[in-house]
């Protein structure tokens, strides 16, 4: 285990033994992440959240197609019961991940709509998806702030950008265009600075309170014209409407439902935390304290997003989807 990263504790949702066995020792290869416990599907992880023996995860896997539900009524299925987790009061907070062997944008952009954190698709090959895992685990055991835990920034293994850079183009990745919502023009500098050399992420825009930033979601006035973007980077104190406003309306709105949005604020209280995953916010940020440390967390978030997450494309949303 990495010396001062939070170990994270999974309930892991997998119906099928031989996918269930990979990602276990995947996992315990990376020394952050715990399955403390595997249900064949959302049903039965309802149960063991609820029950009166009920566990509390840090972090929920959840596959929408395993065995049984191959076809279309046992993903509607899936998603519904996804739903209902993220609907339910004491269980909304805990953040679900889907990985999954579908890359559709359909799925995609059912998942986000349904309250998922983040939709992985998983590699074909087992170098790939080691690789992927290991990924995965760096960032949310070191760089999201998660319910019950605190990451360590400072303990984030060392990667020259050039080799990043290189893995990038070899994936066929493209930039991913992100929106930056913060009233500090400060951290807004050093923010495009700490991405500087990051080709993964596309700063399209930095608005700086939460009414600007739901025009420029929605392209009106001034922002009629601007590229909308496909995650969002939010503060939340700000003026007229703060991060968590934001983030309510946006829910609210089936045309910004399925738009990530990641909290990045100097808040680490457990309270904020709480809220922002329980206002369907995809993770939590912990801004750091020096350039060094900001460096090293927009590494793991360029990695992320653009080489273990999919996430909606911008010219998706007339796909057909699940009513949440």
């Amino acid at each position: 285990m990495v010396v001062g990263a939070q170990q994270v504790e999974i309930l892991l949702v997998e119906g099928d033994d031989q996918e269930t066995q990979w990602l276990r020792e995947a996992f315990e290869e990376t020394g952050l992440i715990q399955v403390v416990q595997v249900v064949p599907h959302v049903k039965a992880a309802l149960r063991a959240l609820r029950g009166s023996h009920r566990i509390t995860p840090s972090l929920v896997i959840l596959d929408i197609q395993g065995p049984e539900t191959a076809d279309a009524s046992g993903l509607t299925q899936s998603l519904e019961a996804l739903g209902e987790l993220k609907g339910d009061p004491g269980l909304r907070s805990i953040p679900v991940v889907i990985i999954t062997s579908s890359n559709d944008q359909a799925d995609i952009l059912n998942a986000y709509s349904h309250g998922a954190s983040s939709f992985v698709c998983k590699p074909e090959t087992v170098v790939e998806r080691r690789a992927l895992i290991s990924r995965f685990s760096q960032y949310w055991a070191h760089v999201a702030e998660l319910p019950w835990a605190n990451p360590n920034p400072a303990a984030l293994p060392a990667q020259s950008f050039e080799t990043l850079a290189e893995e990038f183009r070899n994936s066929g990745g493209r930039p991913i265009p992100v929106l930056i919502v913060d009233d500090s023009e400060d951290d807004v500098v050093l923010l495009k600075e700490a991405f500087r050399n990051y080709p993964m992420i596309e700063f399209v825009g930095a608005v700086e309170d939460g009414e600007q930033a739901l025009r420029f979601l929605r392209r009106e006035g001034e922002y009629e014209k601007t590229r909308r973007p496909e995650l969002v980077l939010m503060d939340i104190n700000m003026p007229r409407k703060n991060g968590f406003e934001v983030l309510m309306e946006m829910r609210s709105d089936k045309q910004l439902s399925n738009v990530p949005v990641v909290m990045l604020t100097t808040s680490k209280q457990e309270s904020d935390i709480l809220r922002a995953y329980e206002g369907g916010a995809c993770s939590f940020i912990a801004k750091p304290v020096n350039f060094d440390t900001m460096k090293s967390v927009a590494q793991q978030f360029a990695m992320y997003w653009t080489m273990v997450a999919d996430l909606p494309n911008s010219d998706g949303a007339d796909l057909a989807m699940v009513p949440a």
